[in-house]
Order: structure tokens, then sequence, then C-alpha cells
């Protein structure tokens, strides 16, 4: 089953309560890229573990391509926000510092760390757990890359995509200077799987 729906929400912290409103979300979640949490500003489920590759962020701080492993089939749900901007377009400041990924500096060097992490959420998901994947299909190097794709094709056979939320933000300005050659992509996209099997 996919469903798919649009909406304006303000923040991530509105989408996920939303979400979780509707059931995709179990008991036990694993946030695995926590940040600052800006997610459960809004709804905490019965027990959040958060996870950051920083070590002042969150409960736990481990690479999210390489969870313990007797994590394997620990969580009802697993959050995935990578580090999903490819480009490195000046006005995102230093994002890629921020989210510790200064390191991978080609394209597809971050393509595959996403394809790496989305592959370790699904093996510390339940079977019968959810899988949330948030990316944006995005342009660059000249060509539009669609992660949501990506994602779906990493997970295909493991896991059934059961809804895709697009979650649309402000529109950026096309930087001065540069011609515009691709449709313009303002929103990012929520990827929710559901684990077929152990």
């Amino acid at each position: 089953m996919v469903v798919m729906a649009a909406h304006a929400w303000g923040t991530n912290a509105e989408m996920i309560a939303d979400i979780a409103d509707l059931g995709y979300i179990g008991d036990t979640v694993l946030d695995a890229t926590y940040g600052l949490g800006r997610f459960w500003s809004k709804y905490q489920p019965n027990k959040l573990i958060s996870n950051d590759a920083h070590p002042l962020r969150g409960d736990l701080s481990y690479d999210f391509t390489s969870f313990p492993d007797d994590w394997e089939g620990q969580y009802d749900t697993v959050v995935f926000d990578p580090p999903y901007k490819l480009n490195g377009t000046p006005t995102l400041g230093k994002m890629d510092e921020d989210y510790g990924i200064a390191t991978y500096t080609s394209l597809n060097d971050k393509l595959d760390l996403i394809s790496r992490g989305v592959t370790e959420c699904v093996r510390v998901t339940k079977a019968g757990g959810t899988i949330l994947v948030k990316v944006q299909d995005q342009v660059a190097s000249g060509r539009m890359w669609f992660q949501s794709d990506m994602v779906r094709d990493t997970l295909c056979g493991i896991a059934n995509k059961v809804a895709v939320f697009h979650f649309l933000t402000k529109p950026r300005p096309q930087p001065e200077g540069r011609r515009q050659v691709h449709a313009r992509n303002n929103y990012s996209t929520l990827l929710i799987f559901k684990k077929l099997y152990k």
C-alpha cells in the first residue's frame, strides 16, 4: 500500500506529531540521527532512544552505518534523517560540518552514506516495524538526484513502502547568476517503510 500526501508543515516536529497520530510510530523508537532533537518537541513516543554521531547530542553516539550487532530487530520504529544535502551551496552555511560529514567530499560518497545508513536502520528494526526516512530530491552537479527513489531501491525486497509524505518548506531563491535548468523541488520527502521480515 502506498499513500501519498503533501502538507505544509511548519516544522519537523509538527510532521512527526501528525505521523504518530496516523499510527506509523511504535512504542520503542530509535532516532538514528537525533541532532538537536527537534523532531520530538511536540510528540514523545513511550520510549525514545536518541543517537547522534556528535558525542554531546543524544543518549548514544554510534555511527548510523554501524550499530552494535545485538541491536538487530530491537526497535518498533527507526527514524533516519540523514545529511542529505549533496552540494556545497554557500547559502546553507557549514551544514556538512554541523552534520559531521565534512570528510565526505564527493557526491557519490554522500549517496553511499545514505544507502548504508538506511540498510543499517532496517537491520535494527523489528519485523513488522516501521522505518521513517527523510530525504530530498535535488539538483547537484547539474543533474537531478532522486534520493527518494534511491532509498526505495535500497530497501526493495526488505521492506514495503507504506506512505510518502512531502514536507513543504519555504522556497529558496535561485542563486544569483545561475540559470535554472531543472524543476524546483522546495520540499523534502518523508518515506515510511514497513519491515517485512526478520
